[in-house]
């Protein structure tokens, strides 16, 4: 080949690969354009999620405390064990559930099954303790997630549980207090954008962002832990030793609204849960340990019913006839409305013959003053009572002590009992209702409506908020204690608490007298209807009583539901019960003992 020829080969070549070389780095200039113009953006974002982990930050929520500051609710700092089964090898995995189990001290199985999890994210246990976190962080496993959880907790288990209500997993109020006032302890959320790998594991860099939660405040109840203390054990003590259905007891200081005790039993215990997988599009729900057997053998329907049981709170949400305690509204109402007076004498044969029916009295206690019916819970004396004020005017008594209505107490799920309608009254059903019976209350509006009659007359209305705080104590917001109406004169007040006091030195509340204390109080027995219809050998017994007389401090009311003992009557079973939890509280508060001069304590005119 001549050199010629070879020259122009060669050129041809230059030429060619030269064409080539522009195209290519063409195509390169025209990718880079449109990667860097076109998709720069999108692409920016994508390589920021690849290499940063956006993190919620969780705030804590805040605490419940008693009127004294004793903690009631709070968060603990946990952890929760999580894998990433796309960042571990398969031959890795009986290393990793070998070091996780000896270190979490949980089954094998359950880290296995997490691993093989066709999900991005599965965990393998929540609520792991620090020591065990930081033990698992050194091994420094590739793809195990270790973050900080909160966990409600409740440092006195069952203690006041229906009243304070709990938390779910994800740290929302379910119940109670802590449903209520689920936003004000929430708080907000902060965001951490921190810098990771790969295999999604934190690196040291700078390219972090924090921003952080704002924690939630703190409620302060009106409770008083001592009285609750005494509130509690009362009840407990009176659940077991009458076979009861329910026993409920409230302590209210009448002059302030403010409830120091709420207690109801049985009860549940707040810090023992677990997770019930009942449909996999339905969220986790938690239930106490102690129905667990029976719970998984129920439908859901059933379990419903169990949950809802086991989490309301009674005192708010349940109503009963109140029988004969009831009997101090329609006195009350009779004296103010000038149609009986302390003198006037009324006669009792056993029998109520004014309305057509078979109401009769426990006893024929022949006549007898306005104060010795009622020391004597004598049915007749109510009835004449009753039908004196006519419908229009029991009625309108019953709705002016709170009966139909909410009382507004800052607790969920509250109802506002039954009060039949004037418009479809009969006379029966005055006699009936003047009694308590073909009337129902829930405790709270009970006890309110006795504490107006403590308060000379002046009705309060109900709180459990004493404040709310933030983290440094200082008070966010205050409850103002609420004056809702004048009822009965302070005059016709005062001497119903004379009344009071004699049924208890003297009468059906003798169980509940204290020496050293001036207490008041009325007993109460009803029996209980059942789809409409009275059945025997169910009944509620009650009590509420007033202390100390001359200067009311508490009114505590008793409710004994269903007791399945030799009696059922509230005189015998209930007092008791509220008189021991008055003389503990007297005794806390630190009110001295006086010398009761019998002659002071007379019914005047």
């Amino acid at each position: 080949m001549n050199k010629k020829k070879y020259n122009k080969i060669v050129k041809n070549r230059i030429m060619k690969s030269s064409l080539l070389l522009s195209i290519l780095i063409f195509g390169f200039i025209v990718r880079v354009g449109y990667l860097q113009i076109v998709r720069g953006e999108s692409l920016s974002t994508k390589a920021v999620h690849q290499w940063t982990r956006d993190v919620v930050l969780k705030p804590d929520r805040g605490d419940i405390y008693d009127r004294n500051g004793k903690k009631l609710s709070t968060d603990l700092s946990l952890y929760t064990v999580s894998v990433l089964p796309g960042k571990i090898s398969e031959k890795n995995h009986e290393k990793y559930i070998k070091k996780i189990s000896n270190i979490l001290d949980i089954e094998k199985e359950k880290i296995e099954k997490a691993l093989k999890s066709d999900n991005d994210w599965s965990e393998i246990e929540r609520y792991v303790d620090i020591k065990k976190a930081e033990k698992l962080k050194d091994e420094a496993l590739i793809g195990v997630s270790i973050d900080e959880v909160s966990k409600r907790y409740y440092p006195f288990d069952n203690f006041l549980s229906q009243v304070i209500g709990n938390t779910n997993r994800d740290g929302i109020g379910q119940y109670g207090i802590e449903s209520h006032f689920n936003e004000t302890l929430m708080g907000n959320p902060g965001r951490w954008i921190k810098t990771v790998d790969g295999n999604m594991m934190e690196l040291p860099y700078n390219y972090q962002k924090k921003h952080e939660a704002e924690n939630g405040e703190n409620i302060v109840l009106t409770i008083d832990e001592r009285i609750q203390y005494f509130a509690e054990t009362g009840a407990e003590q009176a659940l077991k030793e009458n076979m009861a259905k329910r026993v409920s007891v409230l302590v209210m200081d009448p002059k302030t609204g403010e409830m120091l005790a709420m207690a109801s039993k049985p009860d549940y215990n707040p810090n023992s849960r677990m997770s019930i997988n009942h449909d996999p599009n339905s969220p986790w729900i938690d239930i106490g340990k102690d129905v667990k057997e029976a719970f998984n053998e129920k439908s859901w329907e059933e379990k419903q019913d169990t949950l809802y049981d086991m989490w309301k709170n009674p005192l708010v949400s349940e109503i009963y006839e109140p029988g004969s305690t009831f009997k101090l509204l329609i006195a009350a109402a009779s004296l103010e409305e000038g149609l009986a007076n302390t003198t006037e004498k009324f006669f009792c044969d056993g029998k109520v013959t004014q309305v057509p029916g078979n109401i009769t009295c426990m006893k024929a206690h022949g006549e007898q003053t306005l104060a010795e019916g009622l020391k004597n819970s004598c049915n007749e004396v109510a009835v004449e009572l009753g039908l004196r004020l006519g419908k229009e005017k029991i009625v309108e008594y019953a709705r002016a002590f709170g009966m139909g209505d909410l009382t507004g107490i800052e607790l969920p799920s509250e109802i506002g009992g039954i009060v039949k309608s004037k418009k479809t009254m009969k006379d029966i059903d005055v006699a009936t209702m003047s009694f308590g019976q073909g009337v129902a209350v829930t405790p709270i509006q009970l006890i309110t409506s006795i504490s107006a009659i403590a308060n000379e007359g002046k009705m309060m209305s109900p709180n459990i908020v004493k404040s709310i705080v933030d983290d440094e104590g200082d008070i966010i917001k205050e409850t103002k204690k609420t004056y809702k109406r004048q009822i009965i004169s302070k005059k016709t007040a005062d001497t119903m608490l004379e009344i009071m006091e004699k049924v208890v030195s003297e009468g059906s509340g003798k169980n509940a007298y204290i020496e050293g204390y001036r207490v008041g109080g009325k007993t109460g027995t009803s029996q209980k209807a059942i789809d409409g219809k009275y059945v025997n050998g169910k009944y509620v017994a009650s009590f509420v009583g007033v202390a100390p007389i001359n200067n009311p401090r508490l009114v505590v009311l008793t409710v004994i539901d269903e007791p399945n003992k030799a009696s059922h009557f509230g005189g015998v079973i209930a007092a008791p019960v509220s008189k021991n939890i008055i003389e503990e509280t007297l005794t806390y508060l630190a009110i001295p003992k006086v010398q009761v001069d019998e002659e002071e304590i007379e019914v005047k005119n």
